[in-house]
């Protein structure tokens, strides 16, 4: 029970980190060409780094300890949320941003009416990254700490407790699939589907 609950916390704080950083960064990058032009690279390196290499230099910097989880969980899941707010925001139709100039709309209005709709639906499939999360955060945890749900894998593999491992991998897909149901996709319909 403890596990479960450090693994969610930890994998939520790395992914609220993400969401922090990643969605205003995102935003930036697909309003200004300048930024866009001078972090894609960045960007496209973070997406090409595997996890691991993320853990071991974590370890390096921070020792084994459960910032080296919230650290991986961060770094794996931001370059995937910028660049889909990113591309969004640069595909909103332009059309449509000069009738609400021309109409002498707020900007806030243009947001909220033109620019949320647009970008919200990418948004939100993107944050499908939350039951990845939970997979980069185990992984962490099974390599960098000694507590979580990926500490108690790395025990039973040690151990050759095979029905432990099984037993385990059933708990982080059931984490995931409810993670799904329960949250992101009522989160889903509800923003691709707003109550008029």
């Amino acid at each position: 029970g403890t596990a479960l609950l450090l693994t969610i916390e930890r994998g939520a704080t790395g992914l609220g980190v993400s969401c922090l950083v990643g969605m205003p960064l995102g935003w930036a990058m697909g309003t200004w060409t300048w930024l866009r032009e001078l972090l894609d690279s960045w960007m496209q390196i973070l997406l090409s780094v595997p996890p691991i290499v993320i853990v071991v230099v974590g370890m390096i910097w921070l020792g084994p300890t459960a910032g080296v989880v919230v650290l991986v969980v961060a770094l794996v899941t931001l370059p995937l949320l910028a660049t889909t707010v990113r591309d969004a925001v640069a595909g909103v139709d332009p059309d449509l941003l000069d009738m609400s100039r021309v109409f002498a709309r707020s900007r806030a209005w243009t947001i909220r009416r033109i620019v949320l709709p647009a970008v919200a639906p990418p948004v939100l499939s993107a944050l499908t990254v939350a039951g990845q999360s939970v997979r980069v955060t185990v992984m962490s945890e099974l390599l960098s700490t000694t507590t979580g749900l990926g500490a108690m894998v790395q025990r039973a593999r040690t151990n050759l407790n095979t029905d432990d491992v099984f037993a385990l991998s059933v708990v982080m897909a059931v984490l995931t699939l409810a993670l799904e149901l329960c949250i992101l996709g009522p989160l889903r319909r509800r923003l691709s589907h707003p109550s008029v």
